[in-house]
């Protein structure tokens, strides 16, 4: 296993936690993301993973595509987080050449920068619905040191919002969520 799948799957299923514990009436709470409820988090995460299965699947650059039917989240999520691990667990899917997404190289280098959404969903998940997010510390670590380079092109294209000024000493999970344009108070 490499390093990136070992992280990107750790981010999986931090969001895979968080989406267990979200029932009911929570699936229409406002998200941190701006017009989005959580369930149209939840569409987006999927979206995403099924353009990396489809990457994985075929070799080939693919879009993110989003479920038609969101009426089960639950399903939905169990059916795309069980997919994109099958489609990376394919003899050479890893290795397979792009360019991909952002002009990743590989499928392994793609999943090495993909992580950062699912682990940046994770908190905007749980805090719509009054969880904790539950991130370690070093797949916060890995995912803040794939996106500080990126951050100016991150926050242009929209991706994210403003970086939020926070101290150097504070934990690594406020330094990234304020690099991601979140207020980690």
């Amino acid at each position: 296993m490499s390093e990136n799948l070992r992280l990107f799957t750790q981010a999986v299923y931090a969001f895979d936690a968080v989406v267990r514990r979200t029932t009911g009436d929570q699936w229409s709470a406002a998200t941190p993301c701006e017009g989005w409820d959580a369930r149209d988090l939840l569409q987006h995460q999927c979206a995403v993973l099924n353009g990396v299965a489809a990457m994985a699947a075929s070799g080939q650059m693919a879009r993110p595509t989003p479920p038609e039917d969101m009426s089960d989240p639950q399903a939905v999520w169990t059916e795309t987080r069980d997919n994109v691990l099958a489609a990376l667990d394919q003899q050479g899917a890893l290795a397979q050449p792009g360019p991909f997404w952002f002009d990743k190289a590989t499928i392994d280098d793609t999943i090495g920068f993909v992580m950062w959404d699912a682990t940046t969903h994770a908190w905007d998940l749980a805090q719509a619905t009054g969880q904790e997010a539950c991130l370690d510390d070093d797949l916060v670590q890995a995912v803040y040191d794939v996106v500080a380079p990126m951050s100016d092109m991150l926050v242009e294209s929209g991706r994210t919002g403003a970086v939020i000024e926070v101290g150097e000493d504070a934990p690594i999970l406020d330094r990234y969520l304020a690099l991601v344009g979140r207020n980690p108070a």
